[in-house]
């Protein structure tokens, strides 16, 4: 993968609040902008400890873990010795890790803390998983989402003191190829008809 800065990444860097909203459809960046961010917090500060979270093992494969190796990979500093694939944790020479873990694993949820927390697709997880990793979270919370639905984000957390809200589209994605950029701006107008 091709690490380039983009806008989203730059937005995102913007936010201050200890609890980071962010919403936005296919291909705004929000996953790849935000592991850019912990990657970096991970090397650059010793005893980071933290946590990205999804519904399940499978899709923490496909989504977030794929894009954390492939940002690794793409700026050369992937070490397969620093990843546990049993665990599914990475170790900086720093000390500082990201772990990556499922909401079905209820004594994850229970069990350790962490200095900082991404839920990826945080709209297919429970409002009670959320509470029980954010309580345990002593800096920041990131949380993204497809705006598909209302759910509990919009209802229990957008609004409150502590929060920064973000809204993505794939036009703050610099990096997207003409080809994709083609294709969702086809599916737009397909759904506008």
């Amino acid at each position: 993968m091709q690490v380039k800065k983009t806008q989203a990444l730059n937005k995102l860097r913007k936010l201050t609040q200890r609890t980071r909203v962010v919403k936005g459809g296919t291909s705004a960046s929000k996953t790849v902008s935000i592991l850019c961010i912990l990657i970096n917090d991970a090397i650059t500060n010793r005893g980071k400890e933290i946590s990205v979270v999804a519904e399940s093992v499978p899709a923490l494969r496909r989504g977030a873990l794929k894009d954390f190796i492939g940002i690794l990979q793409g700026l050369n500093r992937y070490k397969e010795s620093q990843f546990n694939r049993t665990t599914l944790k990475y170790t900086f020479t720093n000390g500082s890790y990201i772990e990556f873990f499922s909401t079905d694993q209820p004594d994850k949820l229970r069990g350790s803390r962490r200095t900082d927390l991404f839920i990826n697709e945080c709209s297919n997880v429970s409002f009670s998983a959320f509470s029980e990793l954010s309580i345990r979270t002593s800096e920041v919370v990131w949380l993204d989402y497809n705006p598909t639905h209302l759910f509990w984000v919009d209802k229990e957390v957008i609004g409150q003191q502590d929060v920064d809200y973000i809204t993505l589209t794939y036009k703050d994605n610099d990096a997207l190829s003409t080809t994709i950029i083609k294709e969702i701006e086809k599916a737009k107008e397909k759904a506008q008809t």
